[in-house]
């Protein structure tokens, strides 16, 4: 007779056999690690570049004059009109940063598209994290946005970067 842990074993295992093969251990490092130490490294390189070619005094100050404009809007619900000119306000500002959040991404796009490329070859149809609760798995994707986001966060308060 089999006890629980046998068979979350055999489930996990079933689950992983459908929907792929587990991911390989590259260079003896296991591939939550490897995708992990990936995502640090992207998102601290993606925050610096932001950091160092954009004008971030200009973006703080079309940030505050937005929020500005925003509870300027709130407060002037009862004109329609006002509320209008300060949302063309805030289109305007928000036109500024458009040329400003490309520049990172031109730098950036050719490296990060190779080194996913590079990703996609080793962990295609693999899974990284099983997961026992989800109706799948995560893969390389789902498991580098999660990390991303958390580490992108971090980086851009610890860097100042807006």
């Amino acid at each position: 007779m089999a006890n629980a842990t046998d068979l979350t074993v055999a489930v996990n295992a079933t689950v992983a056999a459908a929907a792929g093969h587990t991911a390989p251990h590259l260079f003896g490092i296991p591939p939550v690690l490897l995708i992990l130490l990936v995502a640090v490294a992207l998102s601290f390189t993606s925050m610096l570049v932001t950091k160092y070619f954009t004008d971030q005094a200009m973006m703080r100050q079309v940030r505050d004059d937005v929020k500005k404009y925003q509870e300027q809007i709130k407060a002037s619900k009862d004109n329609p009109q006002k509320a209008l000119e300060l949302q063309n306000k805030i289109m305007a500002l928000n036109s500024k940063l458009l040329p400003q959040s490309f520049r990172p991404m031109i730098i950036t796009i050719i490296p990060f598209l190779i080194i996913f490329n590079l990703l996609y070859k080793v962990f295609n149809n693999s899974i990284v994290i099983p997961l026992s609760f989800w109706p799948g798995h995560l893969g390389f994707v789902g498991t580098y946005i999660i990390f991303s986001l958390v580490f992108t966060t971090i980086f851009k308060k610890l860097l100042k970067v807006v």
